[in-house]
């Protein structure tokens, strides 16, 4: 065998072990149980350790831990400042990741993508992305720059905050310097992407993103958009469907290229590491309200697994979503997401229940809080876990 023969032998096993790991990561193991946990109780080590210990009793396989809630850093950041009320001189991040050699939970860092701002409040950290990078920030449909005197920005929030935009090419750079400060950083087991999404179909009718679709297609967004009735006698209702597709089209194809930079460069620099992501449940709801087509993510293989948060208390829309989903993705990299805070812990249990009756590897909570204050759940739950155990 030549040197060249030898060379490319070993490129290729190089290449297949990449894939192997690869593959084996995107593949959820049977029986999951995750729980979110929600970034306040990261302040402390004491927090951490008490939902080390709870997660343990309760035999959660798997953690989604928040360490990026609102453009802020639940760990030692190059890129944003340390989130409020955590002791700049302590790594949550690095204390959870020690004290889990103990456990050996599965630990994704949870990171809010694009949404990065909630409070009416001023952030207090001077180098806040609110008051570094205000031009990131989408825009909706109805906003007028030239008559705003808002400082804050908050008339161009939707009622969950600010949001940046997806489809920058500033913003895109951001948050993969983010989220590979994380995996650089930091041997945890996986990234999940929270608010991996646009905040509605109102946004983001940003300068830049309106003209880049103007040189595409001529028209700018505003036009259809601002006054339909107006389009419509101009251009009749065939031409108003045609550009609004177009404008959907524009705006989901552009987020599902920052997903797959996303994902493409974690799998290239750290292939050991799972890229999973909360995502709505409703898949037509995610298309066209948030221009969210996870099902594509998962079938490009940007996305190891997606996690839908079917979090309805309604037990007969819960299972058709479920049932809707399996019709269109591969189940075996879904985990389905259960919400604890809405419903009764008998309820909650139930669900858990459907999930495992059907083609799922498992679920996760939201969120440890309410299991941790709620008593009859803990009860409810530890039994049909005993139950399960027994029945192996």
């Amino acid at each position: 065998m030549t040197v060249q023969q030898r060379m490319a032998f070993r490129i290729q096993i190089f290449l297949f072990l990449i894939i192997l790991t690869v593959c084996s990561n995107a593949q959820p193991l049977k029986d999951m149980r995750g729980i979110w946990i929600v970034r306040h109780n990261m302040k402390s080590a004491a927090d951490i350790e008490r939902f080390l210990k709870i997660a343990a009793d309760n035999r959660f396989t798997d953690l989604f831990v928040q360490v990026r809630g609102r453009g802020d850093a639940y760990y030692q950041s190059n890129y944003e400042p340390m989130a409020e009320g955590v002791d700049p001189d302590f790594d949550p991040l690095s204390y959870l990741l020690a004290r889990n050699k103990h456990f050996n939970f599965r630990i994704h860092a949870w990171v809010n993508v694009f949404y990065f701002w909630s409070s009416e409040k001023q952030p207090l950290a001077k180098n806040h992305l609110l008051y570094q990078k205000p031009e990131w920030i989408v825009y909706p449909v109805d906003y007028d720059s030239l008559n705003s005197d808002d400082p804050l920005y908050m008339d161009r929030r939707n009622a969950e905050g600010l949001y940046h935009s997806p489809l920058l090419a500033e913003v895109r750079e951001h948050l993969l310097n983010v989220i590979g400060d994380i995996v650089n950083n930091y041997r945890v087991d996986g990234i999940h992407l929270d608010y991996i999404r646009f905040p509605g179909r109102e946004y983001d009718y940003n300068p830049e993103i309106r003209q880049r679709f103007k040189e595409k297609y001529y028209l700018d967004p505003i036009d259809f958009q601002k006054d339909t009735d107006k389009f419509v006698e101009r251009f009749g209702r065939t031409g108003y469907s045609l550009f609004y597709e177009r404008w959907a089209d524009f705006l989901r194809d552009g987020l599902s290229e920052c997903v797959a930079a996303i994902g493409n460069q974690i799998h290239y620099d750290h292939p050991r590491v799972i890229v999973s992501a909360a995502v709505k449940p409703d898949l037509e709801m995610a298309h066209w309200e948030y221009y969210q087509e996870w099902d594509r993510w998962l079938r490009e293989g940007w996305l190891d697994w997606a996690i839908p948060m079917n979090y309805t208390p309604d037990l007969s829309r819960f299972t058709r979503r479920m049932e809707t989903i399996a019709q269109h993705c591969d189940t075996s990299r879904v985990l389905m997401g259960i919400a604890a805070y809405n419903q009764p812990a008998a309820a909650v249990v139930e669900k858990i229940l459907t999930v495992e009756n059907h083609p799922y590897v498992g679920y996760v909570l939201f969120s440890y809080d309410q299991l941790l204050k709620d008593k009859q759940l803990q009860k409810l739950y530890f039994k049909h876990l005993s139950k399960t155990e027994a029945g192996k």
